[in-house]
């Protein structure tokens, strides 16, 4: 029954998704992340879903009128170069069938986040953009953390079978990501029983992602907890209610959280995370070995197991003789693509940060833009969390990374109509913050041809009214 209605539903969508191609990249997000196919037990399950999707936004791509210039920011432009940089290095890499067919699935997720900027404008599109990526992915996180509570969380929230979420690791992160994206978009919603419904989400999720027992979850909570603390507006009602729930609540936790969360301090007597640290040392030795090209996409597999070795400094060797991958975003792009790529990469995700936190600071205080500050500050959160959990993990190619980039793009190009001269006339002069931006830009918009300080004046009289 879940297979046909599925196969269903997405067949019915891919007309709305040639007539509407930007439909069709929200329903194309809401499949990529959710994997909806691996919860049904037929014929749905393998089916090449993702490539009808896609190429009914390509068709639709090409009729359509409406959309809009790609922008291009610093990130995006470095997006792009890193893409370029990615098929240079995997003309040298060590296992040429596996690195190309990486490679494929790396140039569908970059080329779609650019086909998202055109289409994604807006204030209601960004917001059905934010939702669906949130709610794809706390799907999971709802129905982990209803589990928790009914069973106690003995054992790991995990996802779907066969998909990037498979992996406890994997879905921890993913939660970490989009927590402050349910909490922003809670705060956003006019509906009383919407705003309630994602904040009940934001709470399971919240539980969910301690419930993997993925320590790199762990150590993203405790990032991003005290991020989303400082950008209340309630602080003391929050200390208010978790400083007892805290205190209460931490009998109630299993020994086994305790134990995991142990582990990250006494790291030295846990057999994975030396075998991390040696993958660690690999990457390192290789990049320094191969500076420009690294070994390629894949290389950590299986037939390149003596060459990989080979890179392992002595006192490394008494962990095994088995290769594991780099279980960290730096080093991943590190060993794959050389010292180069991961410059590209860290300058791309720094400059996005930095420019997240200049939207939130010249929307502050703005009615008429507040909602982008607040979307900024959401995904500032989140990619933050994935900087510090995605150093313990491998999803260096994680297609939510590449969005929120994308996003941050198109919250840029929002701004520059909305935004006029007056942030720069309310520092200058000091017009009050609840002065509207129209009416700032209006009343000093005659003065600018007065060169003999009568700008000065005439703005000031348009604060005093």
């Amino acid at each position: 029954m879940r297979d046909i209605a599925l196969t269903a539903v997405i067949i019915g969508l891919l007309p709305v998704c040639v007539w509407r191609p930007w439909i069709g990249i929200l329903v194309w997000y809401w499949f990529g992340l959710m994997n909806p196919h691996r919860l049904t037990f037929s014929f749905a399950y393998s089916m090449q879903f993702g490539m009808m999707i896609g190429a009914a936004i390509l068709i639709g791509f090409l009729l359509a009128k409406d959309r809009k210039p790609i922008p291009w920011t610093r990130e995006m432009v470095l997006m792009i170069l890193l893409m370029i940089y990615y098929t240079f290095t995997t003309f040298f890499a060590w296992d040429p069938a596996a690195a190309w067919t990486q490679w494929e699935k790396v140039t569908k997720i970059v080329l779609m986040t650019y086909i998202a900027t055109m289409f994604i404008y807006g204030r209601d599109r960004i917001r059905a953009l934010l939702l669906v990526i949130a709610l794809s992915i706390g799907f999971y996180g709802i129905k982990g953390g209803i589990w928790v509570i009914l069973t106690g969380g003995g054992e790991r929230v995990m996802g779907p079978d066969a998909s990037f979420l498979a992996e406890n690791n994997h879905l921890g992160l993913a939660l970490v990501m989009i927590i402050p994206l349910l909490l922003f978009l809670a705060r956003d919603q006019q509906g009383t029983w919407r705003r309630r419904g994602l904040y009940a989400s934001f709470g399971l999720n919240l539980i969910a992602a301690l419930f993997t027992y993925s320590r790199g979850a762990m150590l993203g909570l405790a990032t991003i907890i005290p991020l989303l603390f400082l950008r209340t507006k309630r602080k003391f009602l929050v200390l208010l209610i978790a400083i007892p729930l805290v205190y209460y609540g931490q009998d109630l936790l299993p020994e086994k959280i305790y134990k995991r969360a142990d582990k990250i301090e006494g790291y030295e007597q846990d057999e994975s995370a030396m075998q991390r640290l040696r993958a660690w040392t690999v990457a390192f030795n290789i990049a320094k070995s191969l500076p420009l090209t690294g070994a390629g996409f894949e290389f950590e597999s299986h037939p390149n197991k003596g060459r990989w070795f080979s890179f392992v400094d002595p006192e490394w060797r008494i962990y095994g003789e088995s290769t594991h991958a780099a279980h960290s975003i730096y080093f991943q792009v590190l060993g794959q693509h050389g010292f180069v790529a991961l410059g590209m990469f860290v300058a791309m995700l720094l400059f996005t940060m930095a420019t997240l936190q200049r939207l939130r600071r010249v929307t502050r205080g703005d009615s008429e833009v507040e909602w982008i500050g607040n979307y900024a500050a959401a995904i500032q959160v989140g990619l933050a969390g994935y900087m510090v959990s995605g150093a313990f993990l491998n999803l260096a190619y994680f297609d939510l990374m590449y969005l929120y980039i994308a996003c941050t793009a198109i919250l840029s190009r929002e701004l520059k109509p909305a935004r006029k001269p007056e942030p720069l006339l309310r520092r200058r002069f000091g017009i009050p913050q609840e002065t509207g931006a129209r009416a700032a830009i209006e009343g000093a918009r005659p003065a600018q041809r007065d060169r003999n300080g009568m700008l000065r004046r005439r703005v000031r009289d348009q604060s005093d009214k």
